[in-house]
């Protein structure tokens, strides 16, 4: 096949995605399978994928999702802590009385507060 149809290809599941996601609005539990079942397709016909090699592949993405779905959990965990505890109050506090400039504030978050999160969340 030539490069520009292979091209093609590899971006088709990208685009069945955004379609069913965004124009015809399915829900991603009924759109995801799908564009699952297309890819796999996609590589057993045109690049002459075993199909061993696909389900290695699907296995792998699963157990990489597992560990981001951690990550994610543990982010949304400390999000609900701070909330309930009462420290995103504390924080926004702290942060007023640094400078009552919003820039400033706006640097110190984006700069800062930005390196703390990712830290505390799992990926620093």
């Amino acid at each position: 096949m030539q490069a520009g149809t292979l091209a093609l290809l590899a971006f088709s599941p990208i685009l069945l995605a955004a379609i069913l996601l965004v124009g015809l609005r399915w829900p991603a539990k009924h759109a995801m399978p799908v564009v699952y079942l297309v890819t796999a397709a996609i590589g057993l016909i045109a690049w002459d994928m075993s199909f061993n090699r696909i389900l290695a592949s699907t296995l792998q993405g699963l157990v990489i999702t597992i560990g981001v779905l951690w990550i994610i959990f543990g982010a949304i965990l400390l999000l609900n802590t701070l909330k309930y505890s009462g420290g995103i109050s504390t924080i926004r506090t702290g942060f007023a009385t640094i400078s009552p400039d919003r820039r400033i504030q706006a640097i110190i978050i984006a700069w800062l507060f930005g390196c703390f999160i990712e830290g505390a969340s799992g990926f620093g």
